[in-house]
């Protein structure tokens, strides 16, 4: 294909131009995603029709209403090609979900045709709805062009697309980087093997956290926003075998009605714009436990500072883990902040999930600083443990630590405040909304969490709410069978240090 006959704009051709095994294409809306579908699924047809190749989208539905639609409208208008029928178009290039006619080059033949096209040169195309991806376990493709799969199990990509991409023949130039078909008798010096898979989407209304994962956006999350948010940039990154372009629905825009952005942001809230415009796949959804974090605005690194006092705070479920948080705070005169400085977490599982064993962890790691310690958590804790007596969990905590508490440093509240309260005072902090004086002016409380707690962080992005709290999700461990809840435990522990620390002015 000459770039210069089939015009993209700039986001589009890098993803052409990609020559990563697995490309991630995420964009707003009406981006232009489903056309590049159309240009790239046409040179393959046309340039390498020996190569098997598969179009799929989430749902079959999406596949044939909306994919299908998008890419045939692209064959017939940038490369003229059309469907075949006996009496109305004779002359046609491609028939679907029916045996091929018998002056069409027969490169492959199967006893049924249902969810293939067929072309006229040999070449063909599976459909396939990964709603039902086991259905395609067995075939062998050589390329595939996956149309919104934000809604598509992890699984359907990973155990079956992916495993049967594997089609000998495609590959690229080294240096011009230009794709071709070759036989196994040619001559492959200067090429490279290219069996490509495409995940073209917009973003999800939650999280997609496998995709997220899979091309490692949190590490990007705030040079992506700063990015997508801008019109006249895009963000892309290519790391191993994989690239990543996302971009917003502006570049699109002269395709699109004069005012269709302006109309669709003016109906959409600012995180609903964020995703279904600006391709930003980090806005925080409805179901969200906490719906004003984001990793962007605090998650930077947090130095320990051995001059000031440290708030330890306890969330006492032993599975995964037990959990401890360390924490400062400290007024910045500078930028009259409040700040709350999260700098270490220990999130220690079996056999170390115990009280004591992360409190001794934590004084094996800062005791030689001797520093003064303040210790808020769970009001459970001050309760007595069967069968041990008066002994309670923080009996222990006070027990460790007793060369560096006084009797001013125990925190803990008689009762826990209510969740949803707690969530929403929270809410308040990450929103920037709460103020407290020092001396005659106003300071903002501010929440910094270092990048080194991942479970607090995967804490904040990922929990949801339930009807009455959190909704604290049930994962299975493998080796014992036993359940526990996946989230919730590091965020108690930080609620109930926020709570507590600013309990003057909880009610305000």
């Amino acid at each position: 294909m000459d770039d210069h006959i089939i015009k993209l704009h700039t986001p589009q051709l890098k993803v052409y131009q990609s020559r990563r095994p697995l490309t991630l294409n995420m964009a707003g809306q009406r981006a232009g995603k489903s056309h590049l579908i159309g240009i790239k699924s046409g040179f393959y047809v046309l340039n390498a029709p020996k190569i098997k190749g598969m179009i799929a989208a989430n749902t079959y539905m999406q596949l044939t209403q909306s994919t299908m639609v998008a890419v045939r409208k692209v064959w017939q208008q940038n490369f003229n090609l059309t469907e075949y029928d006996a009496k109305g178009n004779p002359h046609g290039h491609y028939v679907i979900d029916k045996k091929p006619p018998g002056h069409f080059k027969k490169i492959h033949e199967f006893d049924n045709y249902k969810g293939i096209v067929s072309f006229l040169n040999g070449a063909i195309i599976f459909k396939a709805s990964l709603d039902n991806y086991m259905a395609h376990d067995g075939k062998e493709i050589g390329w595939a062009e996956l149309d919104e799969t934000k809604d598509t199990k992890e699984e359907a990509l990973k155990a079956v697309i992916l495993a049967r991409l594997s089609q000998p023949g495609l590959f690229y130039n080294d240096q011009t980087l230009q794709i071709i078909y070759l036989e196994d008798n040619q001559d492959h010096t200067g090429f490279t093997p290219f069996n490509p898979c495409c995940i073209n989407t917009s973003p999800a209304v939650g999280v997609v956290k496998w995709l997220t994962d899979m091309f490692e956006l949190q590490e990007y999350e705030k040079e992506i926003e700063e990015s997508v948010t801008d019109p006249e940039r895009f963000y892309y990154h290519e790391i191993e075998n994989k690239a990543v372009c996302i971009y917003s629905t502006y570049w699109n825009e002269h395709h699109l009605p004069d005012n269709y952005i302006d109309i669709r942001l003016s109906n959409l809230s600012e995180n609903e714009g964020l995703k279904y415009i600006y391709g930003f796949p980090f806005g925080r959804s409805g179901s969200s436990f906490f719906k004003k974090f984001t990793k962007s605005e605090h998650v930077r690194p947090v130095v320990y500072k051995p001059e000031l006092p440290i708030s330890l705070t306890y969330d006492f479920n032993a599975k995964p883990y037990m959990t401890l948080l360390a924490s400062q705070t400290e007024y910045d005169r500078n930028a009259f902040e409040f700040q709350i400085r999260i700098f270490k977490e220990y999130c220690l599982a079996s056999p170390h999930n115990s009280t004591r064993a992360v409190t001794e962890h934590f004084v094996d790691d800062y005791g030689i600083y001797d520093p003064f310690v303040l210790f808020y958590g769970d009001a459970s804790g001050d309760y007595r443990q069967a069968g041990s007596g008066d002994h309670t969990q923080f009996d222990t905590v006070r027990e460790i630590l007793t060369p560096y508490i006084s009797s001013s440093s125990d925190k803990v509240p008689k009762k826990n405040k209510n969740v949803l309260n707690r969530r929403d005072f929270v809410d308040r902090v990450l929103e920037l909304k709460l103020k407290v004086p020092y001396g005659n002016v106003e300071y903002t409380v501010v929440l910094i969490i270092d990048p080194s707690c991942k479970n607090l962080i995967a804490d904040m992005q990922w929990l949801k709410e339930g009807l009455d709290g959190k909704l604290k999700e049930k994962e299975k461990d493998p080796d014992t069978g036993e359940k526990y809840e996946k989230y919730g435990h590091t965020s108690d522990a930080l609620e109930y240090l926020i709570c507590e620390l600013l309990d003057d002015y909880y009610q305000k």
